[in-house]
């Protein structure tokens, strides 16, 4: 039930698997919103890591309380970069 670890560990995962897939690069001094406007020449995919941010960001940075039905939604907008292709 530690939701706030739970979405770190999705989100960090989740950009290692991006950079496995030649989506972005992978780099520890980025910042999320670099990460970001690296996908500018794939405006879905980076609409869909955008909304990954802001609740990573809220959730982990702001500690935002998160429930078992915001965490479900969040895991499928993982999912949903997950399945991108470059």
């Amino acid at each position: 039930q530690d939701y706030r670890a739970a979405v770190r560990y999705l989100y960090l995962s989740t950009l290692l698997i991006l950079e496995e897939k030649g989506l972005l690069r992978y780099n520890r001094t980025r910042t999320n919103r670099e990460y970001i406007q690296s996908m500018t020449d794939k405006p879905e995919t980076a609409q869909v890591l955008s909304d990954v941010v802001e609740v990573f960001d809220r959730v982990w940075y702001g500690y935002e309380p998160i429930d078992d039905g915001e965490y479900t939604s969040y895991q499928d907008q993982v999912e949903q970069l997950r399945q991108q292709r470059k």
